[in-house]
């Protein structure tokens, strides 16, 4: 509420007659809108502390939301932008976005979905090598426990006469290892991960 809802209320509250002036300029009025701009001042506190407690819109108590969550999350890089903490605290404690039909940790959809919600496309294929000798109708390999992960990288090369000494030469958004450090927390252990940038 506004200092002129605040004082219109209290206002009103007060008793009638020729001893209790409403003019503007009284000095009941004054005493009145004063106060008024009290409770208007302690409500927008109230406001901004209730949403220093939201996760969503938190900037004061941030690290106390992180580290109840065990957050930074190092494998998404040690520097990270005020947003960027923030959503990642979101997604952990809203868990990951999977699909419905099948939320396995071991499906390629959710790895996939997975990698996109920390900036990573990717593509996630199985090895299945060819075996002589199966039945007709049987399938033709059988899951090995190699995980491929194809990353479409969004990179830029460096370029002569541009970059100068001490440049990456490829500078990408995310450094490989993070993926790879995610994946590994992320994906079953009985899978080896195999990330290829393309």
């Amino acid at each position: 509420m506004s200092v002129e809802q605040f004082t219109e209320s209290l206002a009103g509250l007060l008793p009638q007659g020729h001893a209790w002036p409403r003019s503007a300029d009284s000095v009941l009025m004054a005493l009145v809108r004063a106060e008024a701009a009290q409770h208007a001042q302690l409500m927008a506190d109230v406001q901004a502390m209730a949403r220093q407690w939201q996760p969503a819109t938190t900037v004061a108590r941030l690290a106390e939301w992180e580290a109840s969550c065990g957050l930074p999350d190092l494998c998404l890089g040690a520097v990270q932008t005020e947003a960027q903490r923030r959503h990642v605290l979101l997604r952990t404690l809203r868990g990951p976005l999977l699909p419905l039909t099948d939320s396995s940790p071991a499906a390629p959809a959710v790895i996939e979905a997975a990698c996109a919600e920390i900036g990573f496309e990717v593509t996630v294929a199985y090895n299945k090598p060819m075996r002589v000798g199966r039945r007709v109708g049987s399938r033709l390999g059988d899951l090995d426990g190699r995980l491929y992960v194809f990353v479409a990288s969004r990179s830029q090369p460096m370029r002569v006469g541009v970059g100068r000494v001490g440049d990456r030469l490829v500078e990408r958004d995310l450094p490989p290892a993070n993926l790879t450090c995610f994946l590994e927390r992320f994906v079953p252990a009985r899978y080896s991960i195999n990330p290829i940038y393309l």
